[in-house]
């Protein structure tokens, strides 16, 4: 029998002045393939928090962005699936914000913990036209369509439901 470890997370969609978006190259956990990939900055929850309390920390600590839990406003859309890694076995629901950011910068505050992570490869910032032509794997899937709305500052009545896996197959709203 495998335990999953229930594993809240929270991330956000950062759009520089110009529109482009944030991605995070890492090397994603089964069951997605072993290759590099994209990821929003955000991640897990700590005990006593809000997922906008998470999504605001974590971008600072991931990107040096400082953003207040309460001007994120409501989630954009949300995704949940079983994950493992190193032999652990967790469940995750993400929730995802949206928020502007002053500038195209990346200057991570936390550089203690990535410093021997594989996963912290890089960043860049994705126009909504290159990240729907990518052919590359980006998390979570279904976000390029997502970005004209946001971008043309339209937020979904309620969160989108995204896809888990590339396999999934698409759901509409929640």
């Amino acid at each position: 029998m495998i335990i999953r470890t229930q594993r809240p997370a929270a991330r956000v969609i950062l759009a520089a002045p110009d529109d482009r978006v944030l991605l995070l190259r890492f090397v994603p956990p089964d069951p997605w393939p072993k290759e590099p990939a994209w990821h929003l900055p955000g991640g897990g929850l700590e005990p006593g928090e809000s997922p906008a309390q998470a999504a605001a920390r974590e971008v600072l600590e991931e990107t040096g962005h400082v953003l207040g839990a309460a001007g994120l406003g409501d989630p954009v859309a949300v995704n949940e699936g079983a994950w493992s890694n190193l032999g652990r076995h967790f469940y995750t629901v993400h929730t995802y914000f949206f928020a502007r950011v002053p500038s195209a910068t990346v200057a991570p505050t936390a550089l203690e913990d990535y410093e021997t992570e594989a996963f912290k490869l890089g960043h860049r910032w994705w126009r909504a036209g290159e990240l729907a032509a990518a052919e590359e794997r980006v998390f979570p899937p279904g976000l390029a369509a997502l970005l004209p709305d946001l971008l043309a500052g339209v937020r979904p009545e309620a969160p989108v439901r995204l896809l888990w896996t590339f396999e999934e197959k698409s759901s509409e709203g929640m």
